[in-house]
């Protein structure tokens, strides 16, 4: 088999470099970083090819599960006051006197998060490698455009806690006595409306959604040699989908920017086998719709590209996670944290001489995330 084949193919290897693509922000228990993964076989390609290109990249995501700062299904956890107006017959020298009052109390509970979302998610790339080199490498300039679509089933769900023993506003052993006597009607009527708020927030958080995602813009370095690889780049994710800051069903993170400067690396390890590796960092702007900033972020894609006469196969790992806290949400720091790892497969549509690449990746663990597994395919072709 030729094994030059992989160089049709790739300038859209200089792309993934830089680019995240689609990705689940933290203040979402999500992150605008590649979960699925950005190095494929185009890390064994042994040339570039300038001028322009193009990709399309369909991902089908499965959420299974939000976590919590333990790594296991998130729960919620609250401690109130309860306050209830009531008017009850108090004894007087005249006779029992309506009295109205206010008795009050406080709880504590706990609630289970538990989520299930199929989410699609489509992307066209299109993309400029320049002929001319520049200190020995070629730019690169790249367009994502995505589309996605989710169906989202969310549940809370949990005990209904006990009533502190109820007291009075107003003074008095009888008005102490009267409340008392009100415990068991008011229990019940809190579980009904504890419940009942239980209901409506799962049923507000479900439901579907379908539009535009957020555009992003890559721009990159890329050096080129028989072995080696070098790429240094960054990409800007722009707040352009739609973002409703009171719902769970957006197709955007959030009305904010990610710059995600980035450094990517392969280099041949034998003539069949190539090794390739990136780090990026994720620096996020304020959200101007609900004043969350999402804690800034480093990312961690490592791959071993294997050729074949029939392709190249190989694993792939991602790691991910915030070095900084969440500010201004209503979780606290939320530190986003996550590991995958998967396999991938490429190889070239000889008719249409386009290079395509499936991919699998499956979260092993996280924190503070929506956990599931990735499947992608990607077409990729120069013109």
């Amino acid at each position: 088999m030729n094994k030059n084949w992989l160089a049709r193919s790739a300038c859209v290897g200089t792309a993934l470099f830089a680019i995240a693509g689609h990705a689940y922000a933290a203040d979402g228990s999500k992150l605008r970083f590649p979960l699925s993964g950005s190095l494929g076989g185009e890390i064994a390609a042994k040339q570039l090819t300038p001028g322009l290109y193009g990709s399309v990249v369909v991902t089908q995501i499965e959420v299974d599960k939000v976590t919590g700062d333990d790594g296991n299904a998130l729960k919620l956890v609250q401690a109130k006051a309860f306050l209830q107006p009531v008017t009850i017959p108090l004894p007087s020298p005249t006779g029992p006197v309506p009295t109205a009052m206010t008795v009050s109390s406080n709880f504590s509970g706990s609630a289970t998060v538990a989520v299930k979302q199929s989410q699609t998610v489509s992307n066209i790339l299109l993309g400029y490698l320049t002929e001319t080199e520049y200190a020995g490498g070629r730019l690169n300039l790249l367009v994502n455009i995505p589309y996605m679509s989710l169906n989202r089933t969310f549940s809370l769900t949990g005990d209904t806690p006990t009533l502190a023993p109820l007291s009075s506003s107003v003074p008095g052993p009888q008005a102490a006595a009267a409340a008392a006597g009100l415990q068991p009607n008011i229990q019940g009527q809190f579980a009904l409306k504890y419940q009942a708020e239980f209901a409506a927030n799962s049923t507000a958080a479900s439901g579907s959604a379908a539009d535009l995602g957020d555009m992003e813009v890559t721009g990159a370095w890329v050096r080129q040699t028989d072995d080696m690889k070098i790429i240094v780049g960054a990409t800007l994710a722009m707040p352009t989908a739609k973002y409703d800051k009171n719902s769970a069903l957006n197709t955007g993170f959030g009305n904010y920017y990610t710059l995600r400067p980035g450094v990517a690396v392969s280099g041949r390890a034998s003539e069949d086998l190539t090794l390739g590796a990136k780090v990026s960092l994720g620096l996020n702007s304020p959200n101007n719709d609900n004043g969350v900033r999402t804690g800034n972020f480093v990312g961690l894609d490592l791959a071993a590209a294997y050729l074949t006469p029939v392709g190249v196969f190989g694993p792939h790992v991602m790691y991910v996670s915030q070095y900084e806290d969440d500010q201004g949400g209503t979780f606290g720091g939320n530190r986003f944290n996550a590991t995958g790892a998967g396999v991938f497969y490429t190889t070239l549509i000889r008719p249409i001489n386009a290079g395509l690449n499936f991919s699998y990746m499956q979260m092993l663990n996280s924190r503070n995330a929506l956990s599931g597994s990735f499947v992608q395919i990607r077409l990729t072709k120069a013109f």
